[in-house]
């Protein structure tokens, strides 16, 4: 299947391939924006803007790893795996870090605004 896809991809095919074990998901992604490896605000996820994640993400583990990024901004998509432990699923440098429609612009502006002084 591996070289099939491969082939019809031709000289389209960048990289290599990237296999991944499944993971169970037990809530729906939450997106997280970050100012200066702060968390600033969580919300829902841009494509399922009326899907309401936990607000109770636990960012013990996350923060860290965001912090040593040492980036201005980010936002950092996470869901909760079966195991209770929150996995981030990607982060974004903002670029596409659309803004769902369930948070209006001045709840985000705001608190991205506050995470800068």
């Amino acid at each position: 299947m591996a070289s099939r896809l491969r082939h019809l991809r031709e000289d389209d095919f960048v990289g290599g391939f990237v296999l991944r074990r499944y993971e169970r998901f037990t809530s729906v992604e939450a997106r997280t924006w970050w100012v200066n490896g702060v968390c600033a605000l969580v919300s829902s996820h841009p494509d399922t803007p009326n899907d309401v994640p936990h607000l109770d993400v636990d960012l013990d583990a996350v923060t860290p790893v965001i912090a040593a990024l040492g980036l201005p901004f980010i936002t950092v998509d996470l869901a909760l795996r079966a195991d209770g432990v929150w996995r981030i699923i990607e982060i974004g440098d903002g670029q596409v870090s659309d803004r769902p429609a369930t948070t209006e612009p001045s709840t985000l502006i705001t608190a991205l605004l506050a995470g800068t002084s």
